[in-house]
């Protein structure tokens, strides 16, 4: 009976010898990181794919299909990662948005020690505008305000990253007032909606349907500055 017991114990899991190293669980770490890297993956080469449709097509003429078609994934691969068109949109703003809000208070962080005059300031975040409006996504904007103005979910998500946008300004506005680059006013945050107006959307649109007459963002600043002065 004690041999049968020992032959017994020896099999059991306490006793394995992968089960004490803790190389049973060290492996089960690595598949799941790999997993979630493949997820990862696989939900970045989609909206890759999908920004890519969007671009040319806009977002109402892209089927779901274009967009499975231009991944090279599977149906059902497409749907573990995303349910419907719908999501994949929300996704790609939510992206979008967060990047360039990102981008354009990084900008002013760096510009806040800087002597710089209001011209200059313009002509920063212009040429981030620019650098989207010229890249793979361009034209992209304007579906999203578009889509916008009748899904509340994308439009609660662009006002948010906008105000972030806006509130940086008003700081920079602030910022100059001091240094004595503009005149003072209580008004900042009129002053930062305007602002906000000119750089981005009005920027954005002389660039991309002016064609040959469009300015890029050194001159647009040059130009507002000479406007403004005047």
């Amino acid at each position: 009976m004690n041999n049968n017991s020992r032959s017994r114990k020896s099999t059991t899991k306490s006793n394995s010898p992968v089960s004490k190293t803790g190389q049973t669980r060290l492996l089960k770490k690595r598949l799941l990181r790999a997993g979630e890297e493949n997820l990862l993956e696989g939900r970045e080469r989609i909206l890759v794919a999908a920004r890519s449709c969007f671009a040319r097509q806009g977002f109402a003429c892209t089927s779901i299909k274009d967009i499975q078609v231009e991944s090279g994934f599977s149906r059902g691969n497409l749907y573990h990662h995303f349910k419907t068109k719908e999501d994949i949109v929300h996704a790609i703003i939510t992206q979008n948005l967060g990047r360039f809000c990102a981008q354009v208070e990084k900008t002013l962080l760096e510009l806040k020690d800087r002597n710089l005059s209001l011209g200059d300031v313009i002509h920063e975040l212009a040429f981030l505008a620019e650098q989207i409006t010229k890249g793979p996504g361009r034209g992209m904007a304007f579906h999203v305000w578009s889509l916008a103005m009748v899904d509340p979910d994308i439009r609660t998500t662009m006002l948010a990253c906008f105000e972030n946008i806006r509130s940086a300004l008003e700081a920079k506005i602030v910022a100059l007032m001091t240094q004595g680059k503009i005149k003072k006013s209580k008004n900042t945050q009129e002053l930062s909606v305007t602002l906000f107006g000119l750089v981005i959307p009005a920027f954005t649109v002389q660039s991309v349907f002016m064609e040959d007459k469009a300015v890029d963002s050194k001159q647009y600043a040059q130009c507002l500055e000479q406007i403004f002065t005047t």
